[in-house]
């Protein structure tokens, strides 16, 4: 069988294997949006079961795009927004853009660019630091401050742009977490970045409640949700009532990301898909929560990407000690952006040997314990090893559940909704 496999911006993984050594090759995703343009504008003035955006708002009203996420084409998405709010059915409106924190640099001077001249659009980038540019708006049932950002917590009617990913997908936490902790203080965005809040079904499932909880006491009825078929490429523009919509479309997701192979495998081929910005240690980790579903215990894990960004220290102190529980119980303690992925990489080095192919130093890899691949050539003979082996494209976005195995999101998310 002849298999390729892209992986970064542009590289192509191909070899030939018998077929009796191919378990599987996960690399469907469907077919691209044709126009993102006329997909928003759609979303935006016929959405199902509510109102036009131009209809649920009034003259004077300061309708808010809070901007998700690792969201893929979002400038021409934001591009779109502004076309469909210029048009005269939306006069006397204010529209503020609001970006995440960690937004691409140049996405900010883009969007201004944008704009223009147009006086009644403004667009800024979370701070989650800033107190000024912060507002409390209530407390959760827990009794926890809810600190927003300001420009949301103002707005008459907030739109939260998000990505829509499977409920089982390793960090996700629900289609509010484009408002929470997207825009939230920066205390409390490691408060919940705290690996046990992926690790534990019970703290995730209060993560996800805590999450839609939030975005009700904001207001967030309506919204938009962005279906992927690549890391940098979309299918569809959903809009609607949130509640309903996120249920819908877990579906469509499932259709178009999880895979079932008939076994697990010897060795799990994974491949980290897109540009400088889909090349991070979250997706590396997402990567590797796939193959541990693809691989036998035992079994081996291969990793194709273009990884460069140099490991943190919580990374590093995996290389410290051999003792990967004491490791885990340190990591879990930990409140930094990659804690989870450092867990996830402990937990798969305790059941898996993981291969590497990357932009990083072979020193580096090797000190985070896993075998560096040097080059294609490398890869292929690694593959040529294995008795077994399945490949999945798009690692960061799919999902595996062999045949006769079962994944749950451990999120019931109707007890949620208003």
């Amino acid at each position: 069988m002849q298999i390729s496999l892209s992986f970064g911006e542009s590289q192509k993984f191909e070899l030939e294997l018998a077929d009796d050594k191919v378990v599987a090759l996960c690399d469907g995703a469907g077919s691209t949006l044709p126009s993102v343009l006329e997909a928003v504008d759609a979303a935006l003035t016929k959405p199902p079961q509510f109102p036009a955006l131009a209809d649920a708002t009034v003259p004077g009203d300061l309708v808010a795009f809070a901007i998700g996420r690792h969201i893929p084409a979002v400038d021409e998405i934001i591009a779109a927004i502004l076309q469909v709010t210029s048009r005269p059915e939306m006069a006397d409106r204010r529209i503020a853009i609001v970006l995440p924190h960690d937004a691409a640099k140049d996405l900010e001077a883009s969007v201004q660019q944008m704009i223009g001249e147009r006086a009644d659009v403004t667009v800024e980038r979370h701070d989650p630091d800033d107190r000024n540019k912060l507002a409390f708006i209530g407390a959760t049932k827990e009794n926890r401050p809810i600190m927003m950002n300001r420009s949301l917590s103002d707005a008459d009617m907030v739109v939260p742009v998000g990505l829509a990913r499977l409920d089982s997908s390793l960090d996700y936490f629900g289609p509010y977490e484009a408002v929470f902790p997207t825009f939230t203080d920066h205390e409390t965005m490691q408060r919940l970045s705290a690996p046990a809040f992926v690790e534990q079904p019970v703290l995730r499932k209060r993560r996800a409640g805590e999450a839609t909880e939030v975005g009700h006491v904001l207001g967030v009825l309506f919204g938009l949700q962005v279906e992927a078929n690549g890391p940098e490429t979309i299918s569809a523009i959903r809009a609607g009532a949130i509640d309903v919509l996120s249920a819908q479309i877990q579906s469509e997701l499932a259709n178009a990301w999880r895979y079932q192979p008939s076994k697990r495998a010897a060795l799990a081929v994974v491949a980290i898909s897109g540009g400088h910005s889909q090349q991070t240690w979250a997706n590396f980790a997402r990567a590797l929560a796939v193959a541990s579903a693809a691989a036998d215990d035992n079994a081996a894990i291969m990793i194709c990407c273009e990884l460069s960004t140099h490991p943190s220290a919580t990374m590093l102190q995996l290389a410290e000690h051999d003792d990967l529980d004491d490791q885990r119980r340190r990591i879990r303690r930990e409140r930094t952006t990659d804690a989870v992925a450092a867990l996830q990489l402990a937990t798969t080095l305790d059941r898996n040997k993981i291969y590497l192919l990357s932009n990083l130093p072979e020193a580096i890899v090797d000190e985070l314990n896993m075998a560096p691949v040097a080059n294609l050539e490398e890869a292929r003979k690694v593959c040529e090893y294995y008795d077994s082996c399945t490949f999945i494209a798009h690692g960061q976005l799919a999902e595996v559940a062999v045949e006769g195995e079962e994944i749950s999101s451990d999120i019931d998310w109707d007890q949620y909704a208003l």
